[in-house]
């Protein structure tokens, strides 16, 4: 067992990109999402039918500048549906747009803690000053459910007790269950 837990903390502080949670699709804003720490490196797997979407906030206690991108398995890359996520600063009832990620200039990315290849947008590097910001992620030209991941963060955070949980993440990941 201890071997077990070491080989996993090895692997784990070489490999591991972005902690990776469960969307529990469709999140929308009556329970969103929240991300209190949008520096760590995060990756929330979804999965959206037609016409849903996954809203998370995002709470900035500081300025930060952060990398927002969006990946959908290379697997899933014949279906029509692509993701978007739409950045809103909250400004009292109203919002401002601060970004949007497309796929518009996608690239293939191979994660190799997964052994997954993605098809993937480039970084968007976002800067975001102090308040309360609304992301929201939909599947536009969707026909049936797709699955994505956004990928937000970068720096790279795990404590010892949480590798039991992304190596169990990661089979969950392989064996397309999000």
């Amino acid at each position: 067992m201890v071997v077990w837990f070491a080989a996993g903390f090895a692997v784990a502080q070489r490999a591991c990109a972005h902690d990776p949670r469960f969307a529990c699709s469709p999140r929308e804003q009556a329970d969103p999402i929240r991300v209190a720490d949008p520096q760590k490196s995060w990756a929330f797997y979804g999965r959206l039918a037609p016409g849903q979407a996954d809203v998370y906030l995002i709470d900035v206690r500081r300025a930060v500048r952060i990398p927002v991108s969006l990946l959908i398995d290379l697997r899933d890359a014949a279906h029509p549906g692509r993701p978007m996520a739409t950045l809103v600063r909250q400004i009292r009832a109203t919002g401002q747009i601060v970004a949007r990620v497309t796929f518009t200039h996608a690239v293939t990315f191979y994660e190799p803690l997964s052994r997954e290849t993605y098809l993937t947008t480039p970084d968007a590097m976002i800067a975001l000053s102090p308040g309360t910001y609304r992301l929201t992620v939909t599947m536009p030209g969707a026909r049936i459910p797709q699955r994505y991941t956004l990928a937000l963060g970068n720096e790279e955070r795990f404590s010892i007790g949480e590798i039991p949980y992304v190596i169990g993440a990661i089979a969950r990941i392989r064996a397309q269950r999000y």
